[in-house]
């Protein structure tokens, strides 16, 4: 009766501090009493969903039933999330389709339109640059390296599958941007040749993005592209790897396991970033990146505001981050045309499974709003809505057809 009593008392106050679980979910939200909900029953349906939800010790039962699936089977206990690989290398599902088939996949069964894709996509990108360009804004590509690259030879099993060879967005782009003269940045490649050479890891077992030692020296060189077109910016001094306790986001797949126990971590090396002379605010570059969760660890390594005036991340060009102006905002809710004149540089970063989907729509709106005018646009749009004669929906019409609908 005193366990029931606890329990009962934890779900209403959580009393006792627990480690909560990670990932994302959509919470049951707390009823709200209707004498029609409760007539109908549909009061009774969402209390008890409720109460599974928020019992007292839920998050200690839930690691608990986690790590009897992975001590005793070997299994990951969020297989949709998380799969394992040789010597409990984690992977996300993405990268290992990646590896043993290309993500073209999840786009189209037809390679032939997906290559039509690459190359209408490359193509706007190389209009973007040069009227940006003629502005004084230099936009580049990074093409970031995937944990499939790097470990190959730990990728989780397919059965009696092997490896098959389709084209992959990161070996295409790469063509396509020099035919069009896109500027970019290939570390997917040089990645792909510092594997089994660097005293350090490029990737952890246990996380999904590059390791934080990694991705400072890979911004670091970035950076120095980025000066061979652009303003200066500030050099920074790397100093001397060290070896320090596990650091976020190491193991962002370990955690996403929601066991009692992580996987022990190999020996992970870090280096600092120091600023030496930084330049004055007025003559800072401004930088806005658009990409991938890559991106956040130069961000947990990278004094970036001390090297840029005006930052700001437009995580799947969809959230905007590091911007105070629009905290809490989204790219739906600013000027697009005014932010992108005001920077000096942007940068589309993208590891190789996202860059089926470069940009994120940016490409194509950026290209319509310095393009056209408001109006016009209003207008296709209203055209491609009432036509119901067509299963695509109207960001997918203009994303096949922008150029027939837009005098671009």
């Amino acid at each position: 009766m005193a366990l029931l009593l606890l329990v009962l008392l934890q779900g209403a106050t959580h009393i006792i501090p627990v480690r909560s679980l990670k990932g994302a979910y959509v919470g049951e939200e707390r009823p709200q009493f209707t004498l029609q909900g409760f007539l109908n029953g549909d009061w009774q349906q969402q209390c008890d969903r409720y109460a599974k939800e928020h019992h007292g010790f839920r998050e200690g039962a839930i690691r608990l039933h986690n790590q009897y699936v992975w001590s005793l089977y070997h299994q990951s206990p969020n297989a949709g999330a998380v799969m394992v690989g040789k010597d409990n290398y984690l992977f996300e599902p993405y990268f290992v389709d990646e590896y043993y088939e290309g993500c073209m996949y999840q786009f189209t069964e037809d390679s032939a339109e997906m290559a039509q894709a690459f190359d209408r996509t490359a193509r706007r990108l190389a209009k973007l640059q040069a009227i940006l360009e003629e502005r004084g804004v230099h936009l580049f590509v990074a093409c970031l390296p995937g944990k499939e690259q790097v470990y190959p030879q730990q990728m989780p099993e397919r059965g009696s599958r092997t490896r098959t060879k389709y084209m992959t967005a990161v070996e295409r782009y790469p063509a396509l941007f020099d035919r069009y003269g896109v500027r970019y940045v290939n570390l997917a490649q040089h990645f792909d040749s510092l594997k089994g050479r660097t005293p350090y890891l490029l990737f952890p077992k246990t996380g999904t993005h590059w390791s934080n030692i990694a991705s400072t020296y890979a911004f670091d060189s970035v950076m120095r592209y980025m000066q061979h077109f652009g303003p200066a910016i500030a050099p920074v001094t790397l100093g001397e790897p060290y070896y320090d306790k596990r650091r976020e986001p190491d193991a962002d797949l370990d955690e996403l396991l929601n066991k009692i126990f992580y996987i022990p971590a190999e020996k992970n090396q870090y280096v600092d970033v120091r600023l030496p002379q930084p330049q004055p605010e007025g003559e800072r570059p401004s930088l806005v990146v658009i990409g991938d969760s890559f991106f956040w660890n130069v961000l947990y390594n990278f004094p970036i505001s001390e090297l840029f005036s005006h930052f700001r991340y437009w995580y799947y060009f969809s959230s905007i981050y590091c911007d105070p102006e629009f905290e809490n905002k989204t790219v739906n809710d600013i000027n697009l045309v005014e932010q992108l004149l005001s920077a000096d540089y942007v940068m589309l970063s993208y590891c190789t499974v996202q860059l089926y989907k470069l940009g994120n729509g940016f490409i194509n709106r950026a290209l319509m709003e310095l393009c056209c005018d408001a109006d016009e646009i209003a207008s296709v749009r209203s055209r491609l809505e009432a036509d119901t004669t067509s299963n695509l929906s109207v960001e997918e019409r203009l994303d096949r057809d922008l150029e027939y609908y837009f005098n671009l």
